[in-house]
């Protein structure tokens, strides 16, 4: 038999360990509480974060297809541009064109010649495009003017650098004899380089956009 003193010592014991376990329990229990409302604040801060992140991005797809659309009309306003700027240009051939057509190809053939390439470009617009528009014969009469001064400096080019050999030399070189015997000897000379570069580049250009007529053409030139 436990002696009272004992007993009553074991039961203080138990006591002071239940209410330490009391204690633990109820701060268990406090601290489950903070963490359940830590974890509800949590969630509805998730929540309300997800919501305007929701709202955000209902608003920010609109502004992107906006802005797609602008970009897009942007690219064809200025596809638009180029189109008319490429188009007006035309337009202005004849002006741009016309003191350089005037004055002639002497001196001056490569701009010459890169002239005649706009105002044919613009004679081809404008006949497929606008038939009955009056810068079509503008155009078309600044070619032709263009391509009579190309047929005279041709002329004069020839006429200019090509010297008359005698038909006797002629003969004899054909027929191939050691001795000639000539009242005058007239040498065989070739054109200046230059100048032959310009009589190929003009006879070239008439032969290919010329379409002339009435042997006018560079083959026709001294009928």
């Amino acid at each position: 038999m436990i002696p009272p003193q004992e007993a009553s010592a074991r039961r203080r014991e138990i006591e002071d360990k239940l209410k330490q376990e009391e204690e633990t329990l109820s701060f268990i229990r406090d601290s489950l509480e903070k963490s359940d409302q830590l974890t509800k604040n949590m969630v509805s801060i998730l929540s309300s974060f997800e919501s305007r992140l929701m709202k955000l991005e209902n608003s920010i797809i609109p502004v992107h297809k906006q802005t797609e659309n602008l970009q897009r009309l942007q690219e064809n306003v200025e596809k638009t541009l180029s189109c008319l700027d490429h188009v007006i240009s035309y337009y202005h051939v004849a002006t741009d064109t016309e003191k350089i057509i005037k004055e002639g190809p002497t001196g001056r053939l490569e701009e010459y010649l890169g002239s005649m390439a706009k105002i044919q470009k613009a004679v081809e617009y404008f006949q497929d495009n606008s038939p009955d528009s009056p810068e079509l014969n503008k155009v078309k009469l600044l070619f032709e003017r263009g391509k009579e001064s190309l047929e005279s400096e041709f002329r004069s080019l020839m006429t200019r650098h090509s010297k008359v050999v005698s038909p006797v030399l002629i003969l004899d070189l054909i027929s191939g004899e050691d001795e000639l015997e000539v009242q005058e000897e007239v040498p065989l000379e070739h054109l200046p380089e230059g100048v032959l570069l310009d009589v190929i580049r003009i006879s070239r250009w008439l032969v290919e956009y010329g379409h002339n007529q009435g042997g006018c053409g560079p083959g026709g030139l001294f009928l």
